[in-house]
């Protein structure tokens, strides 16, 4: 079972941070995986997140800690709530960028608290497959770019 977690966590890595090396940014207009794996990847994410919300930053604290204003939900808190993103950790996400007051974010977080390293692109590949996911609630056609 650790081992099955552990291929799953890796595949989910995989589909959010694209080639090893290339970082978060690649992920944003990622076409090196299948319309296929894409969705798997999406779907897989939706059910292991606890947190899957598109949002706007409004507030940084001097300690990197931000609020982000839900502006779509997939998972989690309701658009229109607003979340707190722990300070992130250099260490664990050196190419996450600090989060900057208005940027537009994807966070996906899988523990609690949500962080500034759960932060993604808003042009990520997967937003479009959550819409298609939540809009349908079916398997949906490959999102068109």
């Amino acid at each position: 079972m650790a081992a099955h977690r552990a291929l799953t966590a890796a595949a989910l890595a995989a589909g959010l941070c694209g080639v090893p090396g290339t970082g978060p940014a690649h992920a944003a207009g990622c076409d090196c995986f299948s319309p296929e794996l894409q969705l798997k990847t999406a779907q897989d994410a939706l059910q292991q997140a606890q947190v899957a919300v598109v949002g706007r930053i409004v507030e940084v604290g001097t300690d990197g800690a931000a609020r982000l204003l839900v502006t779509e939900s997939y998972k989690g808190p309701a658009s229109g709530a607003t979340i707190e993103l722990a300070p992130r950790d250099p260490a664990r996400c050196r190419d996450v960028a600090a989060p900057a007051t208005g940027e537009l974010a994807l966070v996906l977080a899988f523990g609690n608290p949500a962080t500034g390293c759960d932060k993604y692109p808003a042009e990520h590949y997967m937003v479009d497959w959550f819409r298609q996911i939540g809009a349908k609630g079916a398997p949906p056609a490959p999102p068109q770019r």
